[in-house]
């Protein structure tokens, strides 16, 4: 938003400078897609950004770094505008794009109250409090929109967030669990999160308010086993994940674990026809390197292969039908859950580190056409004439009890 138009301008005139850093811009200064510019038949969702920033400081996430980690919230009435604008077009699915839909915890409420911060805790009661009103406001737009985001762990602690998500027909969230084990948690400074029986536990909290979720785990942690990938699976199969990623660990810039790769890459440096490993990225993709990572106890090679596996199994025909039982509710939704199914398979279990080079570009074609196909289960007619849904906040409230409501700290 920021430094865009001085890049374009400093292109056409052949000056362009090595590095534009606009800082991180405040939530009155972010700008809508252009959509209307687009070809419709391109997209199968419409995305909207809602907030930037993650408080957390996950080891292998650059979004604290480059974002920060103070919430910049937008106010509803351009959230409204935007998702109004991408109906009109005739988006019925929308992505929620942000760093982290659910930035106030119930245990960021709990401290600051125990540390007597008020000015901390009223602010996190007003970022609570604006989110409660987008959802409410959400719930008012065209029956037929349903929407998806992605969101920590803690939010299953949160009943009442939960609830709020399922009435504003955001159906389902991308959820990090990473890894299955306290270690694994432990190695990427994620330890928010639990493992185990209680893993499967708060997964199926989600589901139970009516939010389906995508588990998101990672291979290749230095604590991971061989025997880590298939639990990882059945984990996965038995807190009734409706969709899950089997991404490796990539230490990618600005991330604490590219930083300490970088430092080990030092004391020995590998090179890539000259370009140091620690900038794959300038390394002709077919001379790149699958895995950047050394193991400890596992090869490139097993981990590859392993992965392969995750996907395959969990993505196989009879596990999709048994997940399409859960959550549809007839056979038409069910062969559509199918199809987005093997699409999410083809666009990113058979194009990444899981699957061989030789394979990736059918799979990568095989994908754009599968893509094309399921467009109309996606798309709907456009409404042009669509107004904004009308809107009167509720009164603000007068007693301690009242002015508690959405941003109550749960017991």
């Amino acid at each position: 938003e920021v430094v865009w138009g001085e890049v374009l301008t400093d292109c056409a005139n052949g000056c362009l400078k090595p590095l534009y850093d606009g800082g991180r811009v405040e939530a009155g200064e972010f700008l809508a897609a252009r959509w209307e510019l687009m070809p419709p038949s391109g997209y199968l969702f419409g995305s909207v950004q809602t907030v930037r920033g993650c408080p957390k400081h996950c080891s292998f996430c650059s979004v604290w770094r480059t974002d920060g980690q103070k919430p910049r919230q937008r106010t509803s009435d351009i959230v409204i505008e935007e998702i109004v604008e991408l109906r009109r077009l005739g988006f019925r699915f929308i992505i929620l794009a942000d760093d982290n839909f659910y930035p106030v915890t119930q245990e960021d409420l709990r401290l600051a109250e125990q540390q007597k911060n008020e000015q901390r805790l009223s602010e996190l009661r007003s970022i609570r409090a604006e989110r409660f009103e987008l959802m409410e406001r959400m719930a008012d737009l065209p029956s037929d929109m349903m929407f998806f985001t992605q969101i920590t762990m803690e939010a299953a602690e949160d009943p009442e967030f939960l609830d709020a998500m399922s009435g504003a027909r955001i159906k389902g969230a991308l959820v990090g669990v990473e890894s299955v084990t306290a270690e694994g948690l432990k190695a990427v400074f994620k330890e928010f999160n639990v493992a185990g029986d209680s893993l499967v536990r708060q997964l199926k909290t989600f589901q139970q308010h009516g939010v389906y979720i995508l588990g998101s785990f990672i291979f290749g942690l230095p604590t991971d086993r061989p025997d880590t990938f298939r639990a990882t699976v059945d984990l996965a199969q038995a807190a009734g994940a409706t969709f899950a990623q089997f991404v490796v660990l990539t230490p990618f810039p600005g991330t604490v674990d590219f930083q300490r790769w970088e430092r080990e890459q030092a004391k020995d440096p590998v090179r890539i026809d000259g370009v140091p490993l620690t900038r794959y990225w300038l390394v002709p993709r077919h001379r790149r390197p699958r895995l950047y990572l050394p193991h400890p106890s596992m090869t490139h090679e097993e981990i590859r292969l392993q992965a392969h596996y995750a996907w395959k199994h969990f993505y196989s025909l009879r596990l999709i039908w048994n997940r399409a039982r859960t959550c549809t509710k007839s056979i038409r939704s069910s062969m559509a859950f199918l199809f987005v199914s093997k699409l999410y398979l083809e666009m990113y279990g058979k194009t990444g580190i899981a699957t061989d080079s030789a394979r990736m570009g059918r799979a990568a074609a095989w994908a754009r056409w599968l893509a094309r196909k399921c467009l109309p289960l996606f798309r709907t007619a456009p409404m042009p004439e669509l107004q904004m849904p009308a809107w009167s906040p509720a009164p603000a409230p007068s007693t301690p009890s009242e002015r508690k409501g959405v941003m109550a700290v749960v017991p």
